[in-house]
């Protein structure tokens, strides 16, 4: 049994959080070269806190010994999202799961391949001309996929249409920002030198524009009847409105959409230009193949870095002592490059998941896993497939050069600037535009 390498310096002036979110790949990256090994310790938010970086690791934190570890999010985000399923103890979880996943699963909503196709349709069709710059016919693809997955969200959760509550929807997504704001600018239960004094009034308007989403919700909520998916939502168990009503916020919050636009985004930039174009195709016309192209997008570039839990009881992460009342934070990013377990980890490959190198999918941890895994995980990869599908089927694309494509990995990842992608429908010459 190890100790995890590293330390965890002293209350306060040992603190490392600045650092690590100001950039968390490099923090990470630096001590794993450090240590010489992917599981290490340091101090975030003031507390010791173990990183996990390798499979095996997130798998024994969030799968077989889960148990003895809870969730740690609740100290700064509770007042933000109220009671969920992100902060209910095991026993309330397992039951809320179940009512959930009975929502995403296949077949659970109903009319909700119609309405992701509706709104393809509607964001999506118009590619090879919708350029914000005509002079570079371009789009700028991370705010046409965060526009659709938004309206997606309220559509699906609240029977919102955007061309039918036009007035509503904007009430609706500027609200979802300013509650947006509020979660990136919180101090996380430590307030350090570096963090801004502004931010209580952000966190106050956030907290302001919470309670005006719940009364929009509760107005919906009330009108389920005229809204067949909705209606579906509202009788799937939960066990009151009010419950039903503080999971409607998490669903339409900008969580959900920024985590599929950024996987959407990840996509198109990951198989763009003349030397994807083989793979384009392939994947056009084998929806296993496209499904396969997916899990290597969402290995490469996962939504969210990773994740975080609190020590219940001394624990083992794949050999190293974890104590009781220590914070572990699984980086995602990193377990996916785990050495031990893919072959060349950098490199955007497919195949691995075609020729029996990776055997399972249950080496990737982009949406959890576990008991605590994302709920909404069927209704994300139904999404991601029916857009990929559509753009393959009806566009080619490459990216203009000059384009600084540095991820941002936090909250959620997505490129520093919004990246410009050129679209061309099939079966038409690009005029190219010097």
């Amino acid at each position: 049994m190890a100790t995890p390498k590293g330390n965890s310096g002293y209350a306060v002036f040992g603190d490392k959080s600045a650092e690590f979110y100001k950039d968390p790949i490099a923090f990470v990256t630096k001590r794993i070269d450090e240590h010489g090994a992917r599981i290490f310790q340091s101090r975030i938010l003031n507390k010791p806190t173990v990183f996990v970086c390798t499979v095996k690791g997130v798998r024994d934190l969030l799968v077989e010994q889960h148990h003895h570890f809870e969730m740690g999010y609740k100290a700064f985000m509770y007042q933000l999202y109220g009671d969920n399923i992100m902060f209910s103890d095991a026993v309330d979880a397992a039951r809320l799961h179940g009512v959930i996943h009975s929502l995403f699963g296949n077949g659970g909503l109903p009319d909700v391949n119609q309405l992701i196709d509706r709104l393809i349709e509607r964001h999506l069709s118009h590619l090879d001309s919708d350029a914000t710059d005509q002079s570079c016919p371009s789009t700028s693809i991370y705010n046409v996929f965060k526009r659709f997955a938004t309206e997606l969200s309220l559509a699906i959760f609240l029977g919102l249409d955007a061309e039918k509550y036009p007035e509503l929807v904007e009430e609706c997504i500027e609200l979802t920002t300013t509650h947006w704001h509020g979660i990136i600018s919180v101090p996380l239960s430590v307030k350090l030198p570096s963090w801004s004094s502004s931010w209580s009034s952000g966190y106050s308007k956030a907290i302001e524009a919470k309670d005006q989403l719940l009364k929009i919700i509760n107005s919906r909520i009330s009108n389920a009847d005229n809204d067949n998916i909705l209606r579906h939502i509202k009788e799937a168990g939960f066990d009151d409105t009010k419950e039903l009503a503080q999971h409607l916020l998490c669903f339409v919050s900008a969580l959900v959409p920024k985590a599929l636009s950024s996987l959407l985004t990840s996509f198109t930039l990951m198989t763009a230009g003349p030397e994807k174009e083989a793979m384009r195709i392939r994947a056009s016309d084998n929806s296993q193949y496209l499904h396969k192209v997916l899990l290597e997008v969402q290995r490469l570039v996962p939504p969210f870095i990773g994740g975080r839990r609190l020590t219940r009881k001394d624990s083992l992460i794949d050999g190293y002592k974890v104590p009781e009342g220590t914070a572990v934070i699984y980086i995602t990013y990193a377990a996916h490059r785990d050495p031990s377990v893919f072959k060349k980890p950098d490199k955007f490959r497919p195949e691995r998941w075609i020729d029996g190198e990776q055997k399972s999918e249950d080496v990737l941890s982009c949406f959890g896993g576990g008991p605590r895994s994302c709920v909404g995980v069927g209704l994300m990869k139904n999404s991601m497939m029916r857009v990929c599908s559509y753009l393959l089927d009806h566009y080619e694309w490459r990216l203009p050069g000059g384009q600084d494509l540095t991820y941002k990995w936090l909250p959620v990842s997505r490129p520093k600037d919004p990246p410009y992608v050129v679209f061309c429908s099939k079966g038409e010459e690009e005029t190219e535009i010097d």
